[in-house]
């Protein structure tokens, strides 16, 4: 029964996390610095939880949250232990990541997490800001180079964390290559739509039968790809009271989603109660077919974008994105 209750709560963890508790704005205060240059050097890392010295370049990484451990994939890195709370959350291996893990340990969210960690003997440890309350980074920073997400908000810039492990690596060309491409993607997807540009969007998750959760701050994580295509949230969206970004909308205001795109999360089965609200026939995004319904562990990674999520996410809502533009 314990077993059970704590896998219940890290699953609402990390929807909370990504969902409901994300941190009004985006901008990371994590840096990281090499002192002597070449692969012996000593890099510093500055992040949420103080400061980091990483001497070498580490080769027994384990990877806590799925911010750091796509990032760790992104750049062909295979960590001897991962914790995923995206894979919690879905079915399994997220489809956007690599099938890399195999012969990796999957940390139990229901155990004693730095136990199973020191139990690996990592030269380095990554963990997502969820992950990193006081006592855990505490225990593990005692024993194992631990440098938690970049700034105080939940969600890192995938782009800060790529460049930030490229330079602990000591793979700053393949970081750049990996950040440049991503960039490419986005900045062509909105080349090839230019009618995105002065369209809005919203971002909903259902995730009761009476009560959407809507993005409401533009300078959340969520929203910086969607700023790069030249989307932006409604007028009257951005109006609402917000708590940490997200604004609560009772279903029977199903009218105010005025919005050209519309991505539509939901809980369980909520999908076919999504399309059943009185009004959604007649939202513009419907009437536009631009509407994108996302499984919460897709909605989830649109809430938590990482350097994997976003190709993934982008694929999935291209065919929507032409149809807003017009």
């Amino acid at each position: 029964m314990g077993s059970t209750q704590t896998s219940r709560r890290w699953i609402r963890l990390g929807i909370l996390a990504v969902i409901a508790t994300l941190t009004v704005g985006v901008s990371a205060c994590g840096s990281a610095e090499d002192e002597s240059g070449g692969a012996g050097a000593t890099v510093t890392v500055q992040h949420a939880r103080g400061e980091t010295q990483i001497t070498g370049a580490p080769k027994r990484i384990v990877a806590l949250g799925n911010q750091w451990l796509d990032t760790v994939l992104a750049l062909d890195i295979t960590p001897v232990g991962y914790l995923d709370n995206v894979a919690i959350i879905g079915d399994g291996r997220a489809p956007w990541q690599p099938d890399r893990l195999g012969g990796s340990k999957s940390i139990s969210s229901t155990g004693n997490i730095v136990e199973q960690v020191i139990a690996l003997e990592p030269d380095l440890v990554l963990v997502d800001n969820f992950i990193a309350d006081e006592k855990r980074y505490g225990d593990l920073s005692k024993v194992v180079p631990t440098v938690a997400g970049l700034g105080a908000e939940i969600t890192s810039p995938w782009q800060d964390l790529v460049t930030t492990l490229g330079k602990i690596v000591h793979e700053q060309d393949k970081a750049t290559q990996v950040v440049n491409g991503l960039n490419a993607k986005i900045d062509g997807l909105a080349a090839a739509n230019p009618g995105l540009r002065g369209k809005t969007y919203a971002s909903t998750w259902l995730g009761s039968a009476s009560q959407l959760m809507v993005l409401a701050d533009p300078r959340d994580g969520s929203g910086k790809v969607f700023t790069q295509l030249g989307l932006t949230i409604p007028a009257n969206i951005l109006a609402l009271p917000a708590n940490q970004g997200r604004a609560s909308l009772s279903t029977e205001r199903l009218e105010e989603l005025q919005s050209d795109l519309l991505l539509a999360g939901y809980s369980g089965n909520f999908d076919e109660k999504y399309r059943a609200l009185p009004g959604y026939a007649n939202l513009p995004a419907v009437q536009k077919d631009a509407v994108v319904f996302l499984t919460v562990q897709e909605i989830t990674v649109v809430n938590q974008p990482t350097v994997l999520t976003i190709p993934y996410i982008l694929d999935k809502i291209s065919p929507a994105l032409v149809n807003a533009a017009k």
